[in-house]
């Protein structure tokens, strides 16, 4: 019976479903195998990628808090040269797009060199190699790390090497410690000032000065954005100097040192210090120290106001005397030139005079100027045949026949009271050229200046300082002469001044309407009606001249405006200012 069941099976599909089974769930099987098979694959490239994604995070934040470096290269110490900062392994250079003080004096900070005190460009101190890191840099100010300042990104720029930045510090420890400069830390005798305590510090006595407020155990300066003789008239009445008669800009009193602490002061008149004026708020800035603020108050020993431009401070009628005396304490021949002012209803010292010492004639020797009650040597760096000119001429001797330096007529002794003189040759005294401040400077008496003039010859009247030179007698013609470029008639255009024999343009910096206002009636154009500013008439060529005027509009013209020294800027003819006035 049986074998007749399994013959028919045979004959016939019987139980052919079973097979059909057992082939699904094998099916099924290797399906379900190869299911998990991805699933568990997929899971370890999830925990692979979480890794590496963690440790990516952990790099790119170690990048963030790590601070960049800079260093300055090719100068004559370690605060001053070219610009480098180090990236991804290596060196590289900034472009000088945008640079200013400000940028600067971030990179002084991180380097511990001071303050800023000149920015440079044009490969000042060689052009770098490999890459250009930084473009456009812009810092507020207050960053302690050049890599915290705005920029277009690491290794971004339209760029080349002979646009690399560079920068001079001033190291104040090093200044402090021969003795040079005012102290940022308070003495024990000082401990118990009281913030916002006002000095007034580089004029002729207490009552006229660059201005100088404690806050929190040092004295800072404040920048002359917006000063004016409101504020000026507060600080006159905080020391008991009575009402104030000028307020200065433009660091009218020399340089200063240490913090700038108050920017953009806003007095009412009527406060009783100079701190419970508005103001951005303590150490809140965009100056540099060529803005510091000063006033000269009724109180001062001087009661008629010097002239508001330093350039041309000296240039007043007066007369020259020379002398030949014995120094008691060497045996040097020295020969004084003390320029005194005439009388006019003012009691005022005399001009810091100058002479010239060691010299084999009263016409050559080291140059010393008295400054502070002392006498002084000069710095030979950047000194040339016009500073030489200068000194010549206020000795009262003829041209300039050579600019000496490293000490060529001995050391000198005591205090160095001027370095990096920048004279164009016409000025009325050294004082009156461009100078890093009086006192401050990176020198040894190593490299003290001086001249050889030729002799002196005496003429008879006609000559206001009684005497003459042999110097040329054409002179390039109107000196100060204004002109409008580029405009639709003579009253608009880009402004240009003749100076120094050539023709040059004015910086936009500050450039507003009493500035343009100054223009339009020097050239009789009636009043301004809009100062232009971002070369609107076009780019000119040639020197910048002229940044950071600050006219108040009363002026007769633009040389009599507060200016920071001739030729000094950090500007490019993309930024030359213009005016267009009502009558044409």
């Amino acid at each position: 019976m049986r074998g007749q069941r399994v013959a028919d099976c045979v004959r016939r599909p019987c139980g052919g479903w079973t097979v059909v089974v057992w082939l699904l769930l094998s099916l099924l099987g290797s399906l379900l195998l190869v299911g998990i098979s991805g699933i568990l694959q997929i899971d370890m490239t999830k925990i692979s990628r979480r890794a590496i994604s963690t440790n990516s995070t952990t790099t790119m934040t170690a990048m963030k808090t790590t601070h960049s470096q800079v260093r300055l290269v090719n100068g004559r110490n370690r605060c001053e040269g070219r610009v480098e900062v180090w990236h991804n392994g290596t060196w590289g250079t900034v472009c000088d797009d945008d640079w200013d003080m400000v940028d600067a004096n971030v990179v002084c900070r991180q380097l511990d060199c001071g303050l800023a005190m000149a920015v440079g460009s044009i490969s000042e101190y060689g052009q770098g190699s490999g890459p250009v890191l930084l473009d456009n840099v812009d810092c507020k100010g207050g960053e302690t790390d050049l890599g915290q300042c705005g920029s277009l990104g690491w290794g971004i720029h339209n760029c080349y090497h002979y646009e690399d930045v560079s920068v001079t510090c001033k190291d104040t420890s090093v200044l402090e410690s021969r003795g040079m400069g005012e102290p940022t830390t308070p003495s024990r005798r000082n401990s118990g000032l009281r913030d916002g305590t006002i000095r007034l510090v580089g004029g002729l006595d207490y009552c006229q000065g660059r201005v100088e407020v404690y806050y929190r155990g040092s004295w800072g300066t404040v920048c002359d954005d917006d000063w004016g003789m409101r504020d000026a008239g507060v600080v006159c009445q905080q020391i008991y100097c009575g009402h104030a008669i000028s307020s200065t800009t433009n660091a009218y009193f020399g340089y200063g040192t240490g913090l700038i602490l108050l920017d953009n002061v806003n007095c009412n008149g009527y406060e009783n210090q100079l701190s419970k004026c508005y103001s951005l708020g303590w150490g809140i800035h965009n100056c540099g120290h060529h803005e510091d603020a000063g006033v000269i108050c009724s109180g001062s020993g001087s009661t008629t106001v010097p002239p508001m431009n330093t350039e041309t401070m000296g240039m007043g009628r007066g007369f020259f005397q020379t002398a030949s005396t014995a120094v008691t304490d060497q045996t040097e021949l020295v020969t004084e030139a003390t320029t005194a002012v005439t009388p006019v209803a003012m009691t005022t010292r005399e001009r810091p005079t100058i002479r010239v010492v060691n010299g084999n004639s009263s016409c050559q020797g080291r140059v010393e100027v008295f400054h502070n009650n002392q006498w002084g040597t000069v710095c030979d760096d950047d000194w040339d045949l016009p500073n030489a000119q200068v000194v010549c001429r206020h000795l009262g001797c003829g041209p300039a026949i050579s600019a000496k330096v490293l000490a060529y007529f001995g050391y000198g002794s005591g205090p160095i009271l001027l370095d990096n003189v920048d004279c164009r040759g016409s000025e009325g005294e050294l004082s009156a050229c461009f100078h890093l401040g009086w006192g401050q400077h990176n020198c040894g008496h190593h490299e003290d200046a001086g001249v050889i003039c030729t002799p002196f010859q005496l003429v008879g009247p006609g000559n206001d300082f009684g005497m003459t030179e042999r110097t040329p007698t054409t002179r390039p013609p109107s000196e100060g002469l204004a002109r409008l470029v580029g405009g639709q008639h003579r009253c608009e255009g880009r402004v240009e001044m003749f100076s120094g024999a050539e023709w040059g343009t004015v910086c936009d910096d500050a450039w507003d309407m009493p500035d343009a206002q100054v223009v339009c009636r020097q050239l009789g154009c009636g009043e301004a009606a809009t100062a232009r500013v971002e070369a609107f008439f076009g780019p000119g060529s040639g020197t910048i001249l002229l940044d950071n005027l600050k006219c108040s509009g009363s002026e007769a013209s633009l040389q009599q405006c507060s200016h920071i020294s001739w030729e000094v800027h950090n500007c490019d003819h993309s930024e030359d200012a213009g005016v267009t006035c009502s009558l044409s």
